[in-house]
């Protein structure tokens, strides 16, 4: 179980120092030229600028940067709130095994400009996570987020935008929900109507007959 708890489910602090694979990252600045890392250490810094206390750096120090970050799991909630409402413009890598979860349904879908989902699983570093499943990455498959920058060429994958006037927003589920439980509703209407007009013509038909 111990080997499970490295590679399964939950946000838990034991993959919070899992490094993004250099050769990923390398491709995504190869388009996206990142000067700014916002959650790492002098040991294993994507960028020369970089955080260990993301949530102390205010959004006049990220005006002019363009932002990475692999956010620690067990904080990835607050770290994703604080990416959105500091950053300008930039790129984050998390799990999307749990899409119905608090951080994605409140924090990234709402506000990200779009959700890549690669192709294939992502490998982590160190901690031999990129030896799991035979070299084919974790258990659990990861997006990358994107915000006020281009979608992704250099992978294969596909493409979310949430924020797009064409991506279901909650409002327009909720509108087609009443639509539609409004059509139910006239159709329901209709058949009580069409039923009672149906007995009305019985009674009548079997009053006629007693008439006679």
């Amino acid at each position: 179980m111990k080997d499970k708890g490295n590679d399964g489910t939950g946000n838990i602090e034991s993959r919070d120092l899992w490094q993004t694979k250099q050769e990923l990252f390398d491709l995504l600045d190869s388009q996206y030229n990142f000067t700014f890392d916002c959650c790492a250490s002098e040991e294993n810094k994507k960028c020369s600028k970089f955080s260990d206390d993301f949530l102390s750096i205010d959004s006049d120090s990220l005006k002019e940067e363009v932002c990475w970050m692999n956010p620690p799991f067990s904080k990835s909630k607050i770290m994703f709130e604080h990416f959105f409402k500091t950053i300008k413009r930039g790129v984050a890598i998390f799990r999307i095994d749990n899409p119905e979860t608090k951080v994605w349904q409140e924090t990234i879908f709402p506000h990200a400009s779009w959700v890549f989902i690669p192709k294939g699983r992502i490998s982590y570093t160190p901690f031999e996570v990129g030896n799991m499943r035979g070299g084919n990455g974790t258990r659990f498959p990861s997006a990358l987020i994107g915000f006020n920058v281009p979608s992704i060429v250099s992978l294969n994958g596909i493409t979310l935008n949430p924020t797009d006037s064409t991506f279901p927003t909650e409002k327009a589920i909720n509108m087609r929900y009443q639509e539609t439980s409004n059509e139910v509703s006239q159709i329901a209407d209709a058949t009580s109507d069409n039923a009672n007009i149906m007995r009305n013509l019985n009674f009548h038909s079997q009053a006629t007959k007693c008439h006679q």
